[in-house]
């Protein structure tokens, strides 16, 4: 339990230093960490929060309505009270007095004549001595704990929490995730009405420490200082970890946008092989710095990394559902890619991801799956590319010219990514010609490109086309 601080009603109760409530009784409990004695016309001037105003009375005024306003600015100044000491110097204290200190629950006290005002000074003093040295102790094992832990934010935490008696997490703001917590606390009954104070860590003003408090338990604001550069300088490694951990992510999708296996990819994506299957998620590349550091934070077997405006996700199956889950609490929308099992895919899964995603928007739809022609990119022998290309091309397939260039119109489009100039000016074509030979692809395929399906079926044609001719300098891969 929190050592109790001296309050007013301790000193009303300690017959020693006959002292009783003239009104204000609701205010018994305000702590006192000061007693002083002052008898200039405006002693709050002179005296501060929680500490106790002593006067013999010449500060006091005679006019009940001046001494209503009195007790309204020492209120007003968060003084503990008033103890206007028993003698013919004091004016009187009037029913106007009373009233105001009863209706602001101040404390209105009226001191014995023999009771010397040191007395309540020396009281106060070595109560408030008493729990400073308290304190200090449980500040110098703060600090002892924040040694010892510093590598392991969550025992720091659990063990901070057993000091002080407080549940504490830290908190990211712009996600609500959880970086790390103290787990709960035994003994200790929380409540749903139990206060909870957020305070923002000094290094990072997104990142939050939440204090939960509890009767008896609250925490002051000298440990609470001294807990937010604790709590700061421990998670600022856990952060650090996490930015780098984004990087390298976001590193390693990039080469696999390109085609590329990213040397130590197992060090993010675990035990999850490609041959388990992975699928591409798109999502809105304004949510890029909220999904990253969601990802890094939850240290998900994920990758994850801003291409083309869209914000891509690399997703081995088994952690599908986490990542659905962490983009559902995010409340952002999402499209997913089919699913892949060649790393050389990755790109034309990007590709999906984001048809799909654009698709959807202005939807309501919060999850969207692809969908179109299910079957594998990268083909593994010529018989499986023979039956792709004769699935999606058709006639297009054949070996005469017309074919060809048709076949080629379209091979070009693809790489281009249906830009009509770019595909135009490699085919040294008017964009009047690309067009005509477009509708006669689509006549002789039976497919459209502005169809995200049919355009993910050519693609997959595209792709297989140099295993089935044989010619794979033709195809730019």
């Amino acid at each position: 339990m929190k050592r109790s601080v001296l309050t007013v009603g301790d000193l009303t109760t300690t017959a020693s230093l006959d002292t009783r409530v003239l009104g204000g009784a609701a205010g018994l409990s305000r702590k006192v960490l000061w007693a002083h004695s002052c008898e200039m016309d405006d002693p709050w001037r002179w005296l501060g929060p929680d500490e106790l105003l002593m006067t013999v009375g010449l500060c006091v005024p005679e006019d009940p309505a001046r001494q209503r306003e009195f007790v309204s600015a020492l209120d007003d100044a968060g003084l503990a009270g008033i103890a206007i000491g028993l003698n013919d110097i004091a004016p009187a204290i009037s029913p106007d007095m009373i009233d105001e200190a009863n209706k602001r629950g101040f404390p209105l006290l009226e001191t014995g004549r023999d009771t010397p005002f040191a007395s309540i000074g020396r009281t106060v003093a070595a109560a408030t001595t008493t729990e400073q040295t308290f304190q200090v102790l449980k500040l110098s094992k703060l600090y002892h704990l924040a040694t010892f832990a510093e590598s392991d934010p969550r025992t720091l935490l659990r063990d901070l929490q057993g000091l002080l008696g407080v549940a504490l997490s830290v908190v990211d703001n712009s996600t609500g995730i959880v970086i790390v917590d103290g787990g709960e606390l035994r003994n200790l009954d929380a409540h749903e009405d139990s206060p909870v104070r957020s305070f923002a860590l000094p290094t990072d003003r997104g990142i939050a420490l939440r204090v939960t408090e509890f009767p008896g338990e609250e925490l002051d604001s000298f440990i609470q200082v001294h807990l937010l550069q604790v709590v700061d300088i421990a998670v600022s490694r856990v952060l650090r970890s996490v930015r780098r951990r984004v990087e390298r992510s976001s590193l390693a999708l990039q080469e696999l946008l390109n085609s590329h296996l990213p040397p130590g990819l197992d060090d993010i994506l675990g035990h999850s092989t490609f041959s388990d299957g992975f699928q591409l998620v798109a999502v809105s590349g304004h949510e890029e710095e909220r999904v990253g550091r969601s990802i890094g934070m939850a240290e998900l077997p994920a990758l994850a990394t801003l291409h083309r405006g869209a914000m891509l996700i690399f997703v081995p199956l088994s952690s599908l559902e986490p990542v659905q889950a962490l983009l559902a609490k995010l409340s952002i929308q999402a499209a997913a890619s089919s699913t892949f099992t060649d790393y050389r895919d990755t790109q034309f899964a990007a590709i999906q991801a984001a048809k799909t995603l654009a698709s959807a928007r202005g939807t309501n739809q919060m999850w969207n799956d692809f969908e179109g022609v299910s079957i594998s990119l990268l083909t593994r022998s010529r018989k499986e590319a023979s039956e792709i290309v004769a699935q999606v091309l058709g006639d297009l397939a054949r070996d005469d010219l017309k074919s060809a260039a048709l076949r080629e119109t379209l091979f070009c489009f693809i790489r281009n990514d249906r830009r009509w100039i770019d595909t135009a000016q490699e085919l040294n074509i008017h964009r009047q010609t690309l067009s005509y030979r477009l509708m006669k692809i689509k006549e002789i395929t039976g497919r459209d490109v502005s169809s995200s399906a049919d355009l993910s079926a050519f693609w997959i044609a595209y792709q297989g086309w140099p295993s089935y001719s044989g010619l794979a300098d033709d195809v730019d891969r």
